[in-house]
């Protein structure tokens, strides 16, 4: 990139400066909204008019922010699927900037990374952070989480390249569509997976396990519970359970912790987070961070959720262990993405693999399956005379 291109890119783009700090507790800058996006968009079905929602479509993909030739061939794919098939928005589970996150609000990555590769991809992106958007070395540490708001500010630059970014906070809520009493037809819980997980150590204290693991938590807990939904999806960066290299919470990166200097580097409190928060209320998780693609079989702890790790958007990887957790389907060394179709009683779930090298497209596997988290209440047995 030019000196001069930088130049016009950085007047063009608003300065961090302008932008509100947000907490670390979800929610917005605005003082009065501490429930994250939470506002039904109303370019989706069962919007704002009050129509209640039928069906529900969107993508779902992770670990794209590489800028290289891979990560078109992906857009490229998902852009066609999306006309063809159907979506109303995108997912995006992390690492969105490789390989060191942003620096400001006027980073040119941003372009790069994100608004370049997805010019003629014309749908909402709901962002997750990953470990790389959090780090200031090319290994992806996550110890340098500060960064990573800078990720957040872009979704309040008033004049960005586009309006497709959204993450209104490090952590959040956001609702798509109506019921017919009113309620939300599905409802997302974004997490903020790196300081619960960073190889190494944050001097910053403001994302310490008191003051950020443990409120961010809660809240979650707090605003799942309270969630009249009839879907529930969670989204994170780093897999609760996966083949691939990083493996599952409570043992991640099973025989080079010894490199690191942090002890929940192994996972095991994000483990309990993600079980306290989400075990038996949502139907579906969705991480990145392993660049493959994998469809896990419900566990006991966790409930009927299904676990989907959708992290082959830029970059691709070997399946580690491809036995560690029951799969209904897995692929590995080949980008792709994940499409999901949701009505009141379906999941319609379709794999895309991608070839990193001629962009061709197909489905790799599909399933529909029925709801996995009943929402039903029982009418109360008639009291005996």
């Amino acid at each position: 990139m030019s000196v001069d291109r930088r130049k016009f890119l950085k007047n063009f783009l608003v300065g961090a400066a302008t932008i509100p700090t947000l907490t670390a507790c979800g929610g917005s800058s605005d003082s009065n909204n501490t429930n994250g996006g939470g506002n039904t968009s109303p370019e989706l079905p069962g919007g704002q008019d009050g129509t209640p929602t039928e069906k529900l479509q969107f993508l779902v993909v992770g670990d794209t922010g590489t800028g290289t030739q891979g990560q078109y061939h992906v857009a490229a794919a998902m852009e066609k699927v999306a006309k063809a098939q159907g979506a109303q928005f995108i997912l995006g589970a992390g690492d969105n900037i490789y390989e060191e996150g942003v620096t400001s609000v006027d980073d040119p990555r941003f372009l790069d990374s994100f608004e370049y590769p997805y010019q003629n991809l014309d749908l909402p992106f709901y962002m997750c952070l990953g470990n790389h958007d959090c780090a200031s070395t090319i290994f992806g540490g996550g110890s340098d989480n500060k960064r990573g708001d800078y990720q957040v500010d872009y979704h309040y630059s008033t004049n960005r390249y586009s309006n497709k970014w959204n993450m209104p906070a490090r952590f959040y809520n956001e609702i798509f569509g109506n019921q017919t009493s009113g309620a939300p037809f599905l409802e997302l819980f974004v997490v903020d997976s790196n300081p619960l997980t960073s190889f190494y150590i944050d001097r910053d204290e403001n994302f310490n396990w008191q003051n950020y693991g443990y409120p961010q938590q809660m809240w979650m807990k707090e605003t799942v519970e309270s969630s009249q939904a009839h879907w529930k999806i969670a989204m994170s960066h780093v897999p609760y359970k996966s083949n691939g290299k990083h493996g599952n919470a409570g043992n991640l990166d099973e025989g080079t912790r010894i490199l690191f200097n942090n002890p929940d580097a192994d996972g095991l409190r994000y483990k309990t987070f993600l079980e306290d928060a989400f075990a038996h209320k949502v139907d579906m998780l969705f991480t990145g961070h392993d660049h493959s693609m994998q469809w896990i079989k419900p566990v006991p702890e966790f409930g009927p959720a299904h676990i989907i790790v959708s992290g082959a958007g830029g970059k691709t990887d070997t399946l580690k262990e491809p036995e560690r957790n029951p799969t209904f389907y897995q692929r590995e060394e080949m980008l792709g993405f994940v499409r999901i179709e949701l009505t009141k009683s379906t999941m319609k779930v379709e794999f895309y693999v991608v070839d990193p090298d001629t962009g061709d497209y197909r489905v790799g596997f599909a399933r529909e399956t029925t709801k996995p988290v009943t929402t039903e209440v029982l009418a109360p047995e008639p009291e005996l005379a």
